[in-house]
Protein backbone atom coordinates (compact mmCIF):
# COMPACT_ATOMS: atom_id res chain seq x y z
CA UNK A 1 0.00 0.00 0.00
CA UNK A 2 1.18 3.71 0.07
CA UNK A 3 0.98 4.69 3.59
CA UNK A 4 3.45 1.49 3.99
CA UNK A 5 5.84 2.74 1.44
CA UNK A 6 6.86 5.50 3.27
CA UNK A 7 10.13 6.27 5.05
CA UNK A 8 11.11 8.55 8.25
CA UNK A 9 14.80 7.86 8.14
CA UNK A 10 17.20 10.71 6.87
CA UNK A 11 16.66 11.21 2.86
CA UNK A 12 19.71 9.92 1.07
CA UNK A 13 20.25 9.01 -2.74
CA UNK A 14 18.43 5.73 -1.90
CA UNK A 15 15.29 7.32 -0.25
CA UNK A 16 15.30 10.55 -3.12
CA UNK A 17 15.21 7.35 -5.67
CA UNK A 18 12.83 5.81 -3.40
CA UNK A 19 10.65 8.86 -3.64
CA UNK A 20 9.98 9.09 -7.54
CA UNK A 21 9.85 5.06 -7.66
CA UNK A 22 7.12 5.46 -5.01
CA UNK A 23 5.21 7.81 -7.58
CA UNK A 24 6.14 5.43 -10.57
CA UNK A 25 4.53 2.38 -8.31
CA UNK A 26 1.07 4.80 -6.95
CA UNK A 27 -0.20 5.52 -11.22
CA UNK A 28 -0.66 1.62 -11.26
CA UNK A 29 -2.38 1.75 -7.64
CA UNK A 30 -4.28 4.93 -8.73
CA UNK A 31 -5.55 2.84 -12.06
CA UNK A 32 -6.50 -0.10 -10.06
CA UNK A 33 -8.38 2.11 -7.84
CA UNK A 34 -10.12 4.19 -10.16
CA UNK A 35 -13.55 3.71 -11.09
CA UNK A 36 -14.93 3.73 -14.81
CA UNK A 37 -18.36 3.41 -14.25
CA UNK A 38 -18.58 6.93 -12.54
CA UNK A 39 -21.19 9.06 -14.30
CA UNK A 40 -21.63 12.59 -12.74
CA UNK A 41 -19.59 15.85 -13.03
CA UNK A 42 -15.86 15.06 -13.45
CA UNK A 43 -15.50 18.48 -11.84
CA UNK A 44 -17.07 17.04 -8.66
CA UNK A 45 -15.18 13.42 -9.42
CA UNK A 46 -13.79 12.28 -5.73
CA UNK A 47 -10.22 11.61 -5.19
CA UNK A 48 -9.66 7.67 -4.86
CA UNK A 49 -5.88 8.08 -3.85
CA UNK A 50 -3.05 11.53 -4.09
CA UNK A 51 0.25 10.93 -3.60
CA UNK A 52 3.00 14.22 -3.20
CA UNK A 53 7.17 14.35 -2.59
CA UNK A 54 9.69 16.87 -2.66
CA UNK A 55 13.08 15.03 -2.20
CA UNK A 56 15.15 18.64 -2.42
CA UNK A 57 17.80 19.82 -5.25
CA UNK A 58 14.76 20.04 -7.62
CA UNK A 59 13.08 16.59 -6.93
CA UNK A 60 9.61 16.32 -6.89
CA UNK A 61 6.70 14.85 -8.44
CA UNK A 62 2.85 14.37 -7.42
CA UNK A 63 0.13 11.29 -8.39
CA UNK A 64 -3.59 11.40 -8.21
CA UNK A 65 -6.86 9.22 -9.15
CA UNK A 66 -10.02 10.36 -9.20
CA UNK A 67 -13.53 7.90 -9.17
CA UNK A 68 -14.00 9.14 -12.85
CA UNK A 69 -11.18 6.74 -14.12
CA UNK A 70 -8.93 9.97 -14.39
CA UNK A 71 -4.87 9.20 -13.34
CA UNK A 72 -2.44 11.53 -13.02
CA UNK A 73 1.12 11.64 -12.21
CA UNK A 74 4.51 13.75 -12.98
CA UNK A 75 7.86 13.98 -11.25
CA UNK A 76 11.23 15.74 -11.89
CA UNK A 77 14.21 14.55 -11.38
CA UNK A 78 16.19 18.28 -10.51
CA UNK A 79 17.00 19.15 -14.38
CA UNK A 80 14.31 21.21 -14.82
CA UNK A 81 12.76 18.89 -16.80
CA UNK A 82 9.44 17.14 -15.61
CA UNK A 83 8.19 13.32 -17.28
CA UNK A 84 4.01 12.52 -16.71
CA UNK A 85 1.55 11.23 -18.31
CA UNK A 86 -2.59 11.28 -17.49
CA UNK A 87 -5.17 8.80 -18.37
CA UNK A 88 -8.97 9.56 -18.88
CA UNK A 89 -12.04 7.13 -19.87
CA UNK A 90 -13.01 8.27 -23.13
CA UNK A 91 -17.09 8.40 -24.04
CA UNK A 92 -16.28 5.19 -25.67
CA UNK A 93 -15.56 3.87 -22.71
CA UNK A 94 -12.09 3.25 -23.39
CA UNK A 95 -8.94 4.28 -21.41
CA UNK A 96 -6.78 6.95 -23.06
CA UNK A 97 -3.19 7.73 -21.99
CA UNK A 98 -0.92 10.50 -22.70
CA UNK A 99 2.72 10.90 -21.94
CA UNK A 100 4.55 13.73 -22.02
CA UNK A 101 7.60 15.53 -20.94
CA UNK A 102 8.35 19.89 -20.59
CA UNK A 103 11.67 21.32 -19.83
CA UNK A 104 14.09 23.79 -21.63
CA UNK A 105 13.05 22.00 -25.16
CA UNK A 106 9.17 23.01 -24.71
CA UNK A 107 6.42 20.24 -24.21
CA UNK A 108 6.32 17.23 -25.88
CA UNK A 109 4.14 14.44 -26.38
CA UNK A 110 5.99 11.20 -26.00
CA UNK A 111 3.03 8.84 -26.03
CA UNK A 112 -0.64 9.52 -27.21
CA UNK A 113 -1.57 7.21 -30.36
CA UNK A 114 -5.11 8.75 -30.42
CA UNK A 115 -4.13 12.28 -30.81
CA UNK A 116 -4.76 13.19 -34.51
CA UNK A 117 -2.05 16.26 -34.36
CA UNK A 118 0.96 14.21 -34.87
CA UNK A 119 2.37 15.51 -31.88
CA UNK A 120 3.25 12.30 -30.30
CA UNK A 121 6.58 12.01 -32.45
CA UNK A 122 7.35 15.56 -32.04
CA UNK A 123 9.71 14.03 -29.18
CA UNK A 124 12.07 12.92 -32.05
CA UNK A 125 13.15 16.25 -33.16
CA UNK A 126 16.30 17.08 -31.86
CA UNK A 127 16.08 20.83 -32.60
CA UNK A 128 19.92 20.85 -33.38
CA UNK A 129 21.28 23.04 -36.34
CA UNK A 130 24.06 21.19 -38.50
CA UNK A 131 26.62 22.49 -35.76
CA UNK A 132 24.61 20.41 -32.69
CA UNK A 133 24.27 23.36 -31.43
CA UNK A 134 20.33 23.96 -29.89
CA UNK A 135 18.06 25.65 -32.66
CA UNK A 136 16.55 28.51 -31.20
CA UNK A 137 12.54 28.63 -32.73
CA UNK A 138 12.66 31.40 -34.70
CA UNK A 139 9.05 32.73 -34.92
CA UNK A 140 7.19 33.59 -37.63
CA UNK A 141 4.97 37.26 -38.17
CA UNK A 142 2.42 37.99 -40.36
CA UNK A 143 4.73 40.86 -42.11
CA UNK A 144 6.70 44.08 -41.36
CA UNK A 145 4.39 46.49 -42.86
CA UNK A 146 3.54 48.72 -40.30
CA UNK A 147 -0.44 49.16 -39.52
CA UNK A 148 -2.03 51.96 -39.90
CA UNK A 149 -2.75 52.38 -36.22
CA UNK A 150 -1.25 51.29 -33.12
CA UNK A 151 -4.42 50.16 -31.70
CA UNK A 152 -5.21 47.95 -35.23
CA UNK A 153 -4.60 44.21 -35.38
CA UNK A 154 -5.21 44.04 -39.09
CA UNK A 155 -5.69 39.84 -38.59
CA UNK A 156 -8.56 40.71 -36.04
CA UNK A 157 -12.04 41.68 -37.67
CA UNK A 158 -13.09 43.08 -34.32
CA UNK A 159 -10.27 45.84 -34.95
CA UNK A 160 -12.19 47.05 -38.13
CA UNK A 161 -13.80 50.10 -36.12
CA UNK A 162 -14.07 54.22 -37.40
CA UNK A 163 -12.58 55.48 -34.19
CA UNK A 164 -9.89 52.20 -33.91
CA UNK A 165 -8.82 52.68 -37.54
CA UNK A 166 -8.40 56.43 -36.78
CA UNK A 167 -5.93 56.27 -33.70
CA UNK A 168 -8.89 57.58 -32.19
CA UNK A 169 -8.59 54.97 -29.04
CA UNK A 170 -10.10 57.83 -26.72
CA UNK A 171 -13.42 57.78 -28.82
CA UNK A 172 -14.21 54.62 -29.25
CA UNK A 173 -13.67 54.12 -25.10
CA UNK A 174 -16.27 57.13 -24.81
CA UNK A 175 -18.87 55.46 -27.28
CA UNK A 176 -18.41 52.41 -24.74
CA UNK A 177 -22.01 51.56 -22.44
CA UNK A 178 -21.14 49.84 -19.58
CA UNK A 179 -23.77 47.66 -17.64
CA UNK A 180 -23.24 47.19 -13.52
CA UNK A 181 -26.01 44.19 -12.36
CA UNK A 182 -28.14 45.48 -9.58
CA UNK A 183 -26.84 44.66 -6.16
CA UNK A 184 -28.03 41.55 -4.76
CA UNK A 185 -29.87 41.76 -0.92
CA UNK A 186 -28.18 42.30 1.82
CA UNK A 187 -26.79 38.64 2.80
CA UNK A 188 -27.62 37.08 -0.02
CA UNK A 189 -24.00 35.11 -1.42
CA UNK A 190 -22.47 36.07 -4.31
CA UNK A 191 -20.57 33.11 -4.88
CA UNK A 192 -21.12 29.68 -4.20
CA UNK A 193 -18.86 28.07 -1.03
CA UNK A 194 -16.91 25.39 -2.70
CA UNK A 195 -17.08 22.02 -1.21
CA UNK A 196 -14.45 20.57 -2.71
CA UNK A 197 -12.28 18.83 0.22
CA UNK A 198 -10.57 15.82 0.65
CA UNK A 199 -13.13 12.70 1.49
CA UNK A 200 -12.83 10.48 4.19
CA UNK A 201 -9.81 9.12 4.23
CA UNK A 202 -6.19 8.63 5.59
CA UNK A 203 -3.60 11.42 5.72
CA UNK A 204 0.39 10.37 6.19
CA UNK A 205 2.58 12.98 5.97
CA UNK A 206 6.41 12.22 6.27
CA UNK A 207 8.84 15.35 6.84
CA UNK A 208 12.53 15.67 6.64
CA UNK A 209 15.30 18.63 6.11
CA UNK A 210 15.30 18.33 2.50
CA UNK A 211 11.54 18.11 1.52
CA UNK A 212 8.62 15.20 2.35
CA UNK A 213 6.36 12.68 1.43
CA UNK A 214 2.46 13.29 1.31
CA UNK A 215 -0.11 10.18 1.02
CA UNK A 216 -3.56 9.84 1.41
CA UNK A 217 -6.03 7.04 0.40
CA UNK A 218 -10.05 7.69 0.81
CA UNK A 219 -12.12 5.26 2.41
Amino acid sequence: SWSSAFSTHRPSSSTSRMARIVASVAIFACSALAAPQFTGDSSNARILQEQRFNAGAGKFGSAFAQEDGVVYREESAGNNERIGQYSYIGDDGKTYTVKYSAGVNGFRILGGDHIPSGGQTSAQNNNVNAAGEIQEYDYEYYDDAKPASPFVNPHDPSHQQKDLLAGNLAGLLAGRVFTTAAPLPFGVATTPAPNRFFPPGQIKLDRFPEGFNFNFKSQ
